[in-house]
């Protein structure tokens, strides 16, 4: 089942912001000839949009006819209002809540059965991308972005503190996590 918070974050019809379509290429780029390739966009704090990210670059992928899994893993607290109107979801691209997500336990995206099925979802799509939790607030968010093939450190332009960003890019090295990049967005 879609969470209708990642859902919203798709774009309107065909329409994808130019820097997302460089994003798809440079993340194919950097993913190289891997088959199955497990892609977790995260950030520093709850307040950068690691969901929005997400969602554009399953979307972007997906156009280019890859099979995309979009998994929604990104256990902020917030609470699921329901869905506000339908959303059009692209060919080629499945959404889905991770489990955590739905039972409020960041612990979960750690856990040996999600990892399995994340493997496994992974067997069975081109790509995944996980909008996963932010790693200076939900430490499990680390276990996640070392399995993936490639990480994506979202940050906000002028507004993402530059030490939160050198410590969550800290914390994916040690966690021996591929640092694919870091997706700067507007603030």
């Amino acid at each position: 089942m879609a969470d209708p918070r990642i859902l919203a974050e798709l774009p309107d019809g065909e329409a994808l912001a130019e820097g997302f379509t460089e994003l798809r290429a440079n993340a194919l780029v950097a993913l190289g000839e891997r088959a199955h390739a497990v892609v977790t966009v995260t950030s520093p704090h709850t307040e950068e949009p690691r969901r929005h990210v997400a969602a554009q670059l399953a979307a972007a992928l997906a156009q280019t006819g890859r099979r995309v899994l979009l998994v929604d893993a990104d256990v902020d607290g917030a609470a699921s209002e329901g869905a506000s109107e339908a959303q059009t979801v692209p060919d080629n691209l499945s959404v889905l809540t991770a489990e955590a997500v739905r039972a409020g336990d960041p612990a979960l995206l750690s856990g040996a059965v999600f990892l399995a099925w994340l493997g496994g979802e992974a067997e069975a799509h081109d790509l995944v991308i996980v909008a996963g939790p932010p790693l200076l607030d939900v430490p499990d968010g680390r276990t996640l972005a070392a399995r993936a093939d490639g990480v994506l450190l979202t940050v906000v332009h002028a507004r993402t503190n530059r030490d939160d960003a050198i410590r969550a890019r800290a914390i994916l090295r040690e966690s021996g996590a591929n640092l694919l990049g870091a997706v700067v967005v507007e603030g």
